[in-house]
């Protein structure tokens, strides 16, 4: 009997760490599905000049960062720091960068897996010193101490890992993590839906970067592009790096002015960023005038 006993206690003792392993297991993905359908665009702070979404890590590394002309462009916009988070995507389903006049937001949907691997890699990038810790409306921000007397500061809230060389933005984001609102101007706004999540990379950027303008051939006014915000998807097709925008077509202005506007784009970025010589195609399909432009992605 007392054997019989104990196989019943054995039994339900498993029973119990099975059932608690189940439930330990749904818990867990029911997190990671939350997480996943945290909107990234809800807690950027509204004063953001530019966007950049990684939508595929692996691709994006195989696209640009191994291409040494295209990462140098990149790791002049981004911290190198940032930019290795990237190299670590099997732990990356994506990560978001905007850009603002105080600096430059990374932003992670930060998985156990990552938070893990993120923590080893900031220790080792900063074994020298410890990180500050302080906390605020009850999120926990760390302050790891960098060369320049700079600060990287990050903090994970709502599934969401947060990074910035800025103070004031990391709290800028963490109040937007508490009152979530998209607060972009306008038309930024709508481009970022336009984007395709399929792409490697989508860009959304200000066109008075480029100043933008083409002349008339026939003494009529020239076009200038002021004011405005241009989205491109970024992919990888026959060797060549590629890129897929649009902008309205307006009924007043011939295809051909559009076509020389393509030409002008690409004419400023090759000015901004030697090695990128793109050559645009023009297509017209109702409303809209689409660009796909591509150039070499030769080391």
């Amino acid at each position: 009997m007392k054997a019989y006993a104990k196989e019943i206690l054995i039994s339900s003792l498993a029973l119990l760490i099975l059932l608690a392993a189940v439930w330990g297991y749904i818990r867990s993905t029911k997190i990671q599905q939350s997480n996943t359908r945290i909107d990234i665009y809800t807690v950027i702070p509204p004063d953001a000049n530019a966007l950049v979404a990684v939508n595929r890590p692996s691709v994006f590394n195989r696209m640009l960062l191994e291409n040494q002309a295209l990462y140098d462009i990149f790791v002049s916009q981004i911290p190198p720091l940032f930019l290795s988070f990237v190299r670590e995507s099997r732990f990356l389903q994506s990560v978001t960068f905007s850009f603002h006049p105080q600096g430059v937001i990374c932003y992670v949907q930060a998985g156990d897996e990552w938070e893990s691997a993120v923590k080893k890699k900031l220790e080792s990038h900063f074994s020298a010193y410890k990180p500050v810790k302080t906390k605020a409306d009850g999120i926990a921000f760390y302050y790891y101490p960098d060369a320049g007397s700079r600060f990287l500061g990050c903090f994970t809230h709502k599934g969401v890992w947060v990074g910035s060389y800025s103070k004031k933005l990391l709290e800028k984001v963490a109040g937007q993590q508490v009152n979530p609102a998209v607060s972009f101007p306008g038309d930024m706004k709508r481009l970022r839906y336009s984007f395709d999540a399929n792409a490697p990379l989508n860009i959304i950027f200000p066109t008075k970067d480029l100043n933008l303008y083409v002349s008339s051939a026939r003494g009529t006014p020239g076009w200038r592009i002021t004011d405005r915000w241009l989205a491109a998807d970024l992919f990888l097709s026959e060797g060549n790096i590629c890129c897929y925008g649009f902008l309205p077509y307006e009924p007043d202005k011939p295809l051909a002015m559009y076509q020389s506007m393509g030409d002008t784009i690409s004419a400023r970025i090759r000015n901004l960023y030697a090695p990128v010589r793109l050559s645009f195609q023009v297509n017209r399909e109702g409303a809209w005038a689409y660009y796909t432009g591509c150039a070499p992605a030769g080391k």
